[in-house]
């Protein structure tokens, strides 16, 4: 019967040398998805079960395409508890203001792509404009991806890290 890991930290996973494991761009304790998110961690389990039975090499780790506060799917929390998990407001705060920044990027973005294609039919055009217009689409694109995923990335570490720091501290995690 195959087995599968389900992994928030890649490189713990691969020196204990796990058979199959995914790995998943969540915080520390979060490996099946987000408490009280039913779909999301439905969706989570199944693709790690379907992962299990097709992974046929020992110690491949796969990459989940799911992503810490950018789940492709939108539900509301079915979980009206408290978590009693680690929680740091301010962490909280910055992927708010993270995932905000990202919005308010999204929109400046489409309207540079309309005034791209403004450009594009306009009569009066003025030379090399929509070739700049174009750079400067590239460049929120670019922006986009640091915000959506390097900053996002480095502030799950920050919450992992964090996380396992007061787990040992209390003598919860060896």
């Amino acid at each position: 019967m195959p087995t599968i890991s389900m992994s928030v930290q890649p490189h713990i996973t691969a020196t204990v040398g796990t058979p199959r494991a995914i790995y998943l761009r969540y915080p520390a304790g979060n490996q099946v998805g987000e408490a009280g998110k039913p779909q999301q961690q439905r969706m989570i389990l199944t693709a790690a079960l379907e992962a299990a039975v097709s992974m046929q090499r020992p110690g491949t780790i796969l990459e989940f395409p799911y992503r810490w506060r950018r789940f492709p799917v939108e539900e509301q929390p079915v979980y009206a508890g408290v978590s009693h998990g680690a929680r740091h407001p301010q962490t909280e705060a910055i992927g708010e203001a993270l995932d905000h920044l990202v919005r308010l990027a999204q929109d400046y973005k489409a309207h540079m792509v309309e005034r791209v294609a403004q450009e594009a039919v306009t009569s009066d055009r003025i030379a090399g404009a929509g070739k700049a217009l174009q750079d400067h689409v590239d460049r929120i694109d670019r922006l986009i991806e640091i915000v959506d995923n390097v900053a996002l990335d480095q502030l799950r570490e920050i919450v992992n890290r964090i996380t396992t720091m007061e787990l040992r501290v209390s003598g919860k995690f060896v």
